[in-house]
């Protein structure tokens, strides 16, 4: 189900923290201002650490949405303005190693290129012409040269054959291998340094700047991927492979800055998430993992700031910090309070990062000497005058004794009435609800339900044995978890039992669907992109190594399948239910709401499939995510307050 790899929380919506409300905030919310909100990314340092660049992502209802541009930060001054401009969008910004330019991709023209601009501005002067899009860049640390990737182009017979409409597509076949070029910015000569069938995934640059790392896939794809680490030489565009983990749930490489070391995100076993921190030796090729015993929580996003240290982003629970992690695994946190995502340092330890909270969507924050975060953007500053719900943070103990966390948020005003209850499963499963602006979140509580957020066994940072505790199990334990905090809310929340619904997405939209096959006191269900049944999901979706790792294959273990299948059990529900999905999803394919809605609909079950052309797993369309609200808002009102 969820796609790999994953280096930080797909489909996780979330949570803040607060309790006062000025009396001058609006209590109004419109699906529209819910969900045009601005996003800041990919912070970066320019290498003398004076200046800074982030990359502003910009949702809403405008012909021109969602676009991302970049924007220029003083460092000393802590000003912000916008550098970049474009009907279309700027992403992935780099420095040149003088810091004298910053290049950048743009879809300007249609197909993704690399522009330069220079530090003192004027207009964006595009510096690759590639076939195909560009996917990433890195400079050479050394020299002003830049290397790319980019897909091989289609051969002249196969553009003929479209032409002529022989629009066939064989699928060993179907993927076209991954080149690296290098571009002289100096005189716009391109080399193509690569010819093997590979698929190639990351690309970083050695500090020599006289090789690249590499990790590839051969095609045609194995159905369970293989990565392979590689060092392409640029002096005679030899390969020579580096030892890589054996499984499939690696990656995100940095490289020290001696070139000795090579640090990634991996599984501690075989999976099912890369969220553990390794150092390799290039010299030895002996990897170890240095945060299963000092941390034992999901390392996000990090980077070397010297041979012997990296900074990092840990997930513990519904919090996101930074810390300070030695070669040895030895952790120390930033006196940060607060939730952090992207980030950067400085040589001289400045950092700057994206920081959340549940009434504060992102904004860009910095750190100097004195320790003292300063918010430095207020792109999201509307949402200062809009009465946002905060959660109320719950630990309670599940049917076995295991402690888990929730965020319940209620409605600002009071009332001696028991509320209606929207119970919101996240994706994964191994992902988590973590402490941010959630606008699905909102929107429900603005209604007046109270909605209850869990992080049940089988969600990330909260150890590993809490990860894999719903191995061969969904449906099991997981929706015991659920079952459990409904009820201790009942008891002491002022829930009324019945007017509940529940809804999620991904994994979430599975555990909705096999919460109608196992009980009927939800008056309501929404299931997103879910999952009706394990076995023809399995055989139809991209990447089926995540289901595998939990299952094993339907052809030699079909009762696994069929046992955690809400189709096995559908004869049982009885739960008015709305199934939402993109047309283009290829990780939970259409088919499996399809089932859903054909079985529901031979019960007589009350039911509605809307399908949403052109839309992958996570919808993309603003208007798609409107429509898609008001009718998930409609369908819990008609069935759930009316009781």
């Amino acid at each position: 189900m969820k796609p790999f790899p994953s280096l930080f929380l797909i489909i996780c919506l979330s949570f803040f923290v607060s309790r006062s409300i000025s009396q001058t905030k609006i209590d109004s919310l419109t699906i529209e201002q819910a969900l045009s909100k601005y996003a800041v990314k990919n912070p970066v340092f320019s290498p003398d650490g004076k200046k800074a660049v982030v990359v502003v992502s910009q949702t809403g209802v405008d012909k021109d949405l969602p676009a991302s541009h970049i924007w220029l930060i003083d460092v000393a001054t802590k000003t912000i303005r916008q550098f970049s401009n474009s009907k279309k969008s700027e992403t992935n910004p780099k420095w040149s190693p003088d810091g004298n330019q910053l290049a950048f991709l743009s879809n300007r023209n249609e197909v993704n290129q690399i522009f330069l601009m220079d530090l003192n501005g004027g207009e964006a002067m595009q510096l690759t012409q590639a076939k195909t899009p560009i996917s990433t860049f890195e400079w050479n640390p050394i020299s002003n040269t830049i290397a790319y990737l980019a897909e091989e182009p289609a051969s002249a017979e196969e553009e003929k054959r479209k032409a002529d409409q022989y629009d066939e597509q064989a699928i060993s076949e179907s993927a076209k291998p991954t080149r690296v070029f290098i571009i002289d910015v100096n005189t716009k000569l391109v080399k193509q340094f690569t010819h093997q069938n590979w698929e190639v995934e990351e690309m970083k640059w050695m500090p020599s700047g006289d090789a690249l790392l590499l990790i590839t896939q051969s095609l045609p794809l194995a159905e369970v991927p293989v990565y392979q680490l590689n060092s392409l030489s640029l002096k005679d565009s030899s390969v020579v492979n580096i030892s890589s983990p054996t499984h499939s749930f690696w990656g995100n490489i940095q490289i020290s800055p001696d070139g000795n070391m090579i640090a990634y995100n991996a599984s501690r076993g075989d999976g099912p998430d890369a969220d553990e921190l390794f150092l390799q030796s290039l010299k030895t090729g002996v990897a170890k993992n240095i945060t299963a015993k000092s941390i034992d929580l999901p390392i996000r996003t990090f980077k070397f700031i010297d041979n012997n240290h990296l900074v990092a982003v840990v997930q513990k629970g519904f919090s996101t910090n930074l810390f300070s992690i030695n070669d040895n695994g030895n952790a120390t946190e930033y006196p940060i309070d607060q939730n952090i995502g992207s980030f950067d340092v400085a040589a001289n330890g400045t950092i700057l990062f994206e920081s959340f909270s549940a009434t504060k969507p992102s904004e860009v924050w910095l750190m100097g000497a004195d320790k003292k975060p300063m918010q430095v953007s207020h792109f999201n500053k509307v949402f200062e005058g809009i009465a946002l719900a905060k959660p109320k943070f719950i630990t309670y103990k599940s049917f076995d004794g295991l402690p888990i966390e929730a965020a319940l948020y209620k409605p600002a005003k009071s009332s001696s009435k028991l509320l209606p209850l929207v119970v919101f499963i996240h994706g994964g499963p191994t992902s988590a609800f973590i402490n941010d602006y959630s606008a699905w979140v909102q929107l429900f509580v603005q209604q007046g339900y109270a909605v209850f957020c869990p992080n049940i066994r089988g969600s990330t940072g909260y150890g590993q044995d809490f990860l894999i505790a719903n191995r061969n199990d969904w449906g099991g334990n997981d929706f015991k978890d659920i079952m459990y905090g409904v009820d201790m809310l009942i008891a002491k929340e002022k829930i009324d039992s019945n007017r509940m619904g529940i809804s999620g997405w991904s994994y979430g939209g599975y555990m909705a669907e096999w919460a109608i096959t196992q009980t009927n006191r939800f008056k309501a269900a929404m299931a997103g992109a879910g999952i009706a049944n394990l076995a023809s999901e399995f055989g139809t979706e991209d990447n089926a190594a995540y289901d595998r790792w939990f299952f094993g294959t339907p052809y030699e273990h079909p009762d696994n399948f069929s046992k955690h299948a809400p189709i096995s059990f559908i004869k049982n529900a009885k739960t008015p239910t709305l199934i939402i999905q993109g047309e283009n999803d290829k990780i939970d394919p259409v088919g499996q709401s399809q089932e859903l809605y054909r079985a529901l609909h031979y019960y007589n079950v009350p039911t509605e499939l809307v399908l949403y052309p052109n839309e992958p797993h996570g919808f993309k369309q603003i208007k798609h995510n409107i429509d898609f609200y008001k009718r998930m808002i409609n369908w819990f009102d008609k069935y759930v307050l009316s009781n």
